[in-house]
């Protein structure tokens, strides 16, 4: 009984006030040029730490392709898997006309993804000024993943001091099977950026605003994205960058804002030179 109540109290708190998240996300990349002018790969594989740090929330690998049409456009595709994890979720539950309240405990449970990505990015340098925008399809297949769900329903009882105690109904908790299913979620992203080119020195710092506008909601901005930081140029052919990230709303399963530090690490053309 004594789990029971703690158990309680700790799901009516996580209902009441929900905190924003702060993630780590950690990434290292290859790009590649193909010997064709403008054509290159890449492949990428990242790890995010969520729940302020304490489990890894996303494991990811991409692979794509790009081409530079122009000085000013570039377009291109990828794939991603990804291996996501979802936290427990609290679902309250209470009906007017009885006499138990009560909760839904939705347990954690791990999901695969395949993102399809098709891009167009425009840039212009303004003196030491670079401005971008791209425009990206994005197409997500949630794959089916079964967890289970406990229901709770109590009463709370209240002693001659004002202590609360809970009151479980008989036959509680109800455990089953919880199967989520198969879907599809497909979004447009337009990101704008600006980056500043210092004389002699080796980080460019840069900032970015991102609108995340679901299709199957009739371009409703399920999250907007903003990122400062800074890219290191370690060599010609290593790049590493900080980043600090602030998602606002909840993009795929998850509903609550996000912070993040990012840090990543990428190599260019570490097999050949590129064609000039």
């Amino acid at each position: 009984m004594k789990k029971i109540t703690l158990l309680l109290s700790f799901a009516l708190a996580i209902m009441g006030a929900k905190a924003d998240d702060f993630g780590l996300w950690s990434e290292v990349g290859i790009s590649q040029n193909l010997g064709v002018r403008g054509l290159s790969a890449e492949l990428g594989y990242d790890i995010r730490l969520a729940d302020h740090w304490k489990d890894v929330g996303r494991r990811s690998f991409n692979v794509g392709l790009n081409y530079s049409v122009t000085r000013f456009l570039k377009v291109g595709a990828s794939y991603t898997y990804i291996y996501s994890f979802t936290q427990p979720e609290y679902e309250d539950k209470y009906k007017a006309s009885g006499d138990w309240s009560g909760f839904n405990r939705t347990n954690s449970y791990w999901r695969n993804k395949n993102r399809f990505i098709f891009y167009f990015k425009l840039e212009k340098d303004f003196g030491r000024l670079n401005v971008s925008l791209r425009e990206r399809y994005q197409h997500t297949i949630f794959n089916a993943a079964t967890t289970t769900k406990e229901k709770y329903r109590y009463n709370m009882i209240y002693d001659e001091d004002d202590n609360i105690s809970y009151e479980l109904k008989g036959g509680y908790p109800e455990i089953e099977t919880d199967t989520k299913r198969h879907k599809v979620k497909d979004y447009l992203r337009q990101k704008l950026e600006f980056s500043y080119n210092i004389r002699h020195c080796p980080v460019t710092p840069d900032i970015s605003v991102e609108m995340e506008n679901n299709l199957q909601r009739t371009f409703h901005i399920d999250e907007m994205r903003y990122a400062a930081g800074a890219d290191l140029k370690i060599t010609k052919k290593i790049h590493a960058g900080l980043h600090y990230r602030f998602h606002k709303g909840g993009g795929d399963d998850e509903d609550s804002n996000l912070h993040a530090i990012e840090v990543s690490l990428k190599f260019k053309n570490p097999f050949w030179r590129a064609k000039k």
